[in-house]
């Protein structure tokens, strides 16, 4: 089926709509967040999703964002399979340290 000029300005906004719409996601992604531990380290963590936790500086004792992002501790280094041990959203920080090897943000 040909192409016609009428057509082809409707679909030049229409795939222009849809790039620009795919670059503002990037904009909408989980701010970063800052996970405290024991040792007095600081790990940022860019974006959302599962993320392994660095090892060997103690259990997490603080989550620090500029939001209210969702994030859950996990006690392995995946996020799947591993045992939750603690969740919730925004800044937060922990009395007791959790032993934590993996976060999902999000």
């Amino acid at each position: 089926m040909p192409i016609r000029p009428a057509n082809l300005a409707t679909m030049s906004a229409t795939i222009a709509g849809a790039i620009a719409g795919l670059s503002s996601r990037e904009e909408d992604q989980a701010p970063p967040v800052r996970v405290t531990f024991e040792s007095g380290y600081e790990q940022t963590l860019e974006n959302g999703g599962c993320r392994t936790l660095k090892t060997g500086q103690g259990g997490v004792t603080g989550i620090a964002t500029e939001s209210k992002v969702k994030f859950a501790l996990f006690a392995g280094t995946s996020c799947q399979g591993s045992r939750a041990l603690a969740s919730g959203h925004g800044s937060v920080s922990f009395g007791d340290p959790v032993l934590a090897g993996a976060i999902v943000i999000g």
